[in-house]
């Protein structure tokens, strides 16, 4: 919309579902290395709250 704010908190949304998306598929693997694997689960615990933050920023700012 032209508010750099704005178009940032719109833009990163759907770049953080994408590695929480990546990260839960790689935690489907059993074989998956572990350090990949503690990778994976502070991905999906950092940037679904991340998300969450996001989306409240843009409610609050229509």
């Amino acid at each position: 919309n032209g508010d750099a704010s704005h178009d940032f908190a719109a833009s990163m949304i759907p770049h953080h579902k994408a590695a929480v998306d990546m990260a839960k598929t790689l935690l489907k693997d059993p074989k998956a290395d572990p350090a990949l694997r503690k990778m994976a689960e502070n991905i999906i615990t950092s940037q679904s709250a991340e998300i969450a933050e996001l989306e409240a920023y843009l409610k609050a700012h229509p």
